[in-house]
C-alpha cells in the first residue's frame, strides 16, 4: 500500500481517522470493523463485477495451460453470472486455439454438459500431444 491508488486511499483515510468530528470533537477514527471493511470494500471492489468477468470472458484465450484455461473460465463464468449451458458453451469454444475448436467440431459429438465438454477437449488436446511426441520420436530415429 505505498504506491498508487492503495497508497492514496491510505493516506485518505489516515487523513480522514485523525480529523476532528464537528459534533463531538473527537477524532473520526477507523470505526467499526465492519465500517472500515465497507469502506475498503467500496473503494477497491469494481464497481460492476460481472460486467468487468463478462468483458474478460470475451477475451479470454486458450494459451499452453489449458487447466489454467478451464479454471479461469469457470472464474469468469460464475462472476458473470453466466449459468446457460449454451452462453457457457458459446464462450467456451470461442476461447479454444482454432486446431483444438476444429478437432471438437470434427469429433461428430459435442457434450451437452460442460464438464462433459472439459474432459473432451482434454482428451483431443492429450491424443494431439501424444501424437506429436510420437512423430518427433520416430523422425529422430
Amino acid at each position: 500500500m505505498k504506491e498508487g491508488t492503495a497508497a492514496a486511499w491510505m493516506e485518505d483515510t489516515i487523513t480522514y481517522t485523525h480529523e476532528l468530528d464537528p459534533g463531538t470533537n473527537q477524532p473520526n477514527g477507523y470505526g467499526t470493523w465492519d465500517q472500515f471493511l465497507t469502506h475498503f470494500e467500496e473503494a477497491f471492489n469494481p464497481i460492476d463485477s460481472a460486467g468487468t468477468a463478462l468483458h474478460k470472458l470475451h477475451a479470454l484465450k486458450q494459451g499452453n495451460d489449458f487447466s489454467k484455461y478451464i479454471s479461469t473460465f469457470k472464474q469468469l463464468c460464475n462472476r458473470a453470472e453466466i449459468y446457460s449451458f449454451n452462453a457457457r458453451k458459446d464462450y467456451f469454444i470461442c476461447g479454444l486455439k482454432p486446431t483444438l475448436f476444429s478437432k471438437l467440431c470434427n469429433s461428430g459429438d459435442i457434450p451437452i454438459k460442460m464438464e462433459a465438454m472439459y474432459k473432451k477437449v482434454i482428451s483431443i488436446e492429450n491424443t494431439y500431444q501424444l501424437l506429436l511426441s510420437h512423430r518427433t520420436q520416430i523422425s529422430d530415429s
